[in-house]
């Protein structure tokens, strides 16, 4: 047949026709596959073709063998001369095994990947061998509350900035005056006062009022009283002074509890009163230290006021009384049992006011035969003097 009429023919006739021809066809085969395949005259053409490379390769096989021993003898010669240990060939990982350890690895980096912050962990110095610096360079005071009554400050003042100062005022920058300014933000007016401070000070322990907004400026009194600002700080806000008036049984104190409290904080003194040890508490908050006595050393210089004058003294007194004894004895120290340490010692702080105070210790053995007993009496006697002005 021609070409022209196999194109004629459907696929299913092309097939049949292939059969007949005795020619290895499917029906998955396109029709131009099919067409081209009846064209060749099917697989006896193929048969031959194989037939005579077969025949080739009979011929060409002694040749191959020789080359191949001959290649083989020169492979052993090179293998002994090296002398190398022949390698040893690792065992094969079945595929879905390899997988399982590949997603095992995989969850474990994710794992450790959850504790890299991104930055090498770095052996820092210990502390006592870093310079901390005096200063930052930036002009900036800052303000802390203490307690109800006392807020701490500290601040720099760059010596650029003391240069522009010194520079804008010329001949009278001797008669500026450094000043610490405190501004009481509580009412509908601003009120304020000044502190004055050395000009070497870095910082001061201000004496302020309970429940009061605070913010405190450092800059200076020019010659012509006017105040130039250098820093303000941040807005505080100091704490009530006493005892909140809201009572909440649920939270309402045991009286074991509130005993124990009230003896480590050396309130075992049953001479004295519970209203004159509040009293004596409320006189070291109140009391009206100058700034110069409890600030840092360099704050020590105060400049003296040429108003009336501010100079106080007070003193208080304490008792510290300590002792030892067996560790599983029982001490009561003024009838209340007092608890000891892990190797019998105890030690118990006294408010001292002035008087006489009787102090009975006893101990009594852990297996209750013997009891001993000291008594101890202390006496204070505290005169003020009138005041000397030179």
């Amino acid at each position: 047949m021609t070409p022209a009429e196999l194109k004629k023919m459907t696929k299913p006739q092309l097939l049949k026709l292939a059969r007949a021809m005795k020619i290895d066809a499917s029906s998955s085969m396109l029709k131009a596959d099919l067409i081209n395949l009846i064209k060749k005259g099917g697989p006896k053409r193929a048969k031959k073709k194989a037939a005579v490379k077969k025949a080739a390769r009979k011929k060409a096989a002694p040749k191959k063998k020789a080359a191949a021993k001959k290649a083989a003898k020169k492979k052993a010669v090179k293998k002994a001369a090296k002398a190398k240990p022949p390698a040893t060939k690792e065992p094969s990982v079945p595929a879905a095994r390899g997988r399982r350890i590949a997603a095992d690895t995989i969850r474990q980096q994710a794992v450790a990947s959850k504790y890299y912050l991104g930055a090498e962990e770095k052996a820092m110095p210990p502390v006592e061998a870093m310079d901390i610096p005096a200063g930052y360079n930036i002009d900036r005071i800052v303000a802390m509350v203490r307690d109800p009554r006392w807020v701490f400050s500290y601040w720099e003042v760059t010596r650029d900035r003391l240069y522009e100062l010194e520079t804008r005022f010329g001949d009278d920058w001797p008669k500026c005056r450094m000043v610490l300014r405190v501004y009481d933000l509580n009412g509908k007016k601003r009120r304020h006062y000044d502190i004055a401070v050395n000009p070497d000070a870095r910082n001061w322990y201000i004496n302020v009022a309970p429940e009061t907004r605070y913010q405190l400026a450092i800059g200076l009194i020019s010659p012509g009283g006017k105040f130039i600002s250098i820093a303000v700080s941040n807005i505080i806000e100091t704490p009530r002074a006493g005892v909140s008036d809201v009572i909440d049984d649920r939270w309402m104190v045991p009286e074991e509890l509130f005993d124990k409290i009230f003896a480590a904080s050396g309130g075992h003194d049953m001479q004295a009163s519970s209203a004159e040890l509040r009293e004596l508490l409320e006189k070291r908050l109140l009391e009206e230290i100058s700034s110069g006595a409890v600030s840092s050393p360099g704050s020590e210089a105060v400049i003296k006021r040429k108003a009336e004058r501010g100079f106080r003294l007070w003193v208080a007194t304490e008792l510290i009384l300590y002792g030892g004894t067996e560790p599983d004895a029982r001490v009561t120290v003024q009838g209340k049992e007092i608890k000891l340490r892990p190797d019998g010692t105890f030690s118990l702080r006294f408010a001292l006011p002035d008087g006489t105070i009787d102090i009975p210790v006893a101990a009594l053995s852990g297996d209750k035969v013997e009891e001993r007993s000291v008594d101890t009496s202390v006496r204070k006697k505290s005169q003020a003097k009138e005041p000397v002005i030179r």
